[in-house]
């Protein structure tokens, strides 16, 4: 009789925790919603942890690694996770203030005393939790062209970023600066001993149990079980080679799903591991501290929310939940990393292809499954968004004059100079012009006629986009040109002079 009724017991809770969690979370409904994805947006590879309670509830990958191999993805396969690398740094600098080896409101000169910027104020009153909360005057992806796919070491890229001017006063803007996390890594350094890679793996992997968390440029390209980068080019999906691996405390970091899937249930747990304590709850307290406003952003229902930054998290206010969230996006792949303290829910969605927006879609169909909200199928909306766009801009296209280039073609051939950057060149080449630049040896461009002033240069990366050149004249001969690459890496210009021949 005890077995009838232990047995009963067993059932009863079984079809409650069932009774429980979300539709999209029972049988094979989020497999389904996830491969119907992957097929509409044309994504090789996903990898999906959700973690509630303390429990993994769900764990997969799917799909293939390289288009190309066709090898398949699985749980141990890293992806590349860009941004969300940034909470990694965070969280070791919050962690950093916890053992007392610094304060946040340390100056930045006190562990980089050669630091120097243009604008000395900024220098002598920049502090440790400025660079890491988006706060130190710089625009959104200011600089960014100078450390994308470029040949510079990191402290040659932080001296070439200090002599661009600070677009506002310091502490009153929220700006996205990957120079801010990069600075913050070199610090890692002088604070230390030791490379921010290093001490990174020492302090917060290692005890973790996050072997497959790679920080090492070396083991990450010699790794066998890592997703390729993929993106449309010319309507057809094509995988991308990584023109260079370089992990650092501003994004680069390659993790497989299983890992995040720690990582998540750490900070849900309040810093403790298997082996008891690793993150200091003071350090989870600062770095979920709101230090900047960003102000209202969208999330997937159209709806307008607060938003702010810690130090290396994003802070959001959603229907009554505090969000801790940091998206990854790099040529090739798009993450997403969302933890919630008060639902003890996590989210980690990995891709490895950049034209779509799984990450934040899924993610949003998940949340509002277990808020129990209804909602309609988030990523099917995008996919009819997308399209509608797509054959609207089609038109444009198609609709719009083009005037001749009033410029002679040869006019433009020469050497270029920019103070923020460096050298550039247009050269004729096989009937071609191309633009070279000192930086990005494997970077170039074929500029064609677009309009009267301006020439289109078309990249050899995807990443870099079709963008338009405007020319300066002066008495029928070029003076300057404006190089812009993709938004998505830097939206401000480059004024690039002519410089006169000898």
């Amino acid at each position: 009789m005890r077995k009838i009724i232990s047995l009963y017991c067993c059932i009863l809770f079984t079809t409650l925790v069932n009774a429980q969690a979300p539709a999209l979370m029972q049988s094979d409904s989020l497999q389904r919603y996830i491969q119907a994805a992957m097929k509409a947006w044309r994504i090789p590879a996903v990898a999906v942890c959700i973690v509630k309670d303390g429990k993994i509830v769900h764990q997969q990958a799917y799909g293939v690694a390289n288009v190309h191999t066709k090898q398949l993805a699985n749980k141990q396969t890293v992806f590349p996770i860009a941004s969300i690398s940034k909470t990694f740094t965070g969280t070791l600098f919050a962690t950093m203030e916890a053992d007392k080896l610094i304060s946040l409101n340390d100056r930045v000169t006190k562990w980089l005393p050669d630091f120097r910027m243009k604008d000395s104020l900024y220098s002598q009153e920049l502090i440790l939790s400025d660079i890491l909360s988006h706060r130190s005057g710089w625009k959104t992806f200011q600089g960014d062209l100078i450390n994308t796919e470029s040949n510079l070491d990191y402290p040659k890229m932080i001296q070439l970023f200090s002599q661009q001017k600070p677009a506002y006063p310091l502490r009153t803007r929220f700006g996205y600066s990957n120079f801010g996390f990069m600075i913050a890594g070199e610090a890692v350094k002088s604070i230390t001993g030791t490379s921010w890679n290093k001490y990174l793996h020492k302090r917060l992997l290692t005890p973790l149990s996050m072997h497959r968390t790679l920080v090492d440029a070396n083991l990450i390209m010699q790794d066998q079980n890592k997703a390729a980068g993929h993106s449309i080019v010319s309507d057809s999906l094509v995988a991308l080679t990584a023109d260079k691996i370089e992990p650092f405390s501003h994004g680069g970091m390659y993790v497989s799903i299983e890992d995040l899937g720690k990582w998540i249930q750490v900070l849900l747990n309040k810093g403790k591991g298997a082996d008891g304590q690793v993150i200091p709850g003071s350090a989870l307290e600062k770095m979920w501290m709101s230090h900047t406003i960003i102000g209202k952003s969208r999330a997937a229902d159209r709806q307008q929310y607060f938003k702010t930054y810690g130090i290396g998290w994003e802070i959001m206010q959603y229907h009554n939940q505090e969000i801790m969230q940091h998206n990854g996006a790099y040529s090739g792949a798009l993450t997403s990393l969302t933890i919630i303290p008060s639902m003890q829910l996590g989210i980690a969605i990995l891709t490895n292809q950049d034209n779509h927006i799984l990450q934040e879609t899924l993610k949003w169909q998940v949340i509002d499954a277990y808020l129990k909200r209804e909602v309609p199928d988030y990523t099917k909306q995008q996919i009819e968004r997308q399209a509608a766009r797509k054959t609207e801009s089609t038109q444009q296209a198609s609709a719009a004059q083009t005037e001749a280039f009033a410029i002679d073609m040869q006019e433009i051939v020469g050497d270029y100079f920019c103070e923020g950057y460096g050298k550039a060149s247009i050269r004729k080449q096989s009937g071609q012009y191309i633009l070279k630049l000192e930086h990005h040896p494997a970077l170039s461009g074929v500029l064609t006629a677009m309009g009267k002033e301006q020439l289109l240069c078309t990249y050899n990366h995807p990443m870099f986009g079709k963008m338009p050149f405007r020319f300066k004249l002066k008495d029928g001969k070029v003076q300057s040109f404006e190089l812009l690459v993709d938004p998505f890496v830097e939206a401000d210009p480059y004024m690039f002079n002519k410089v006169a021949k000898d």
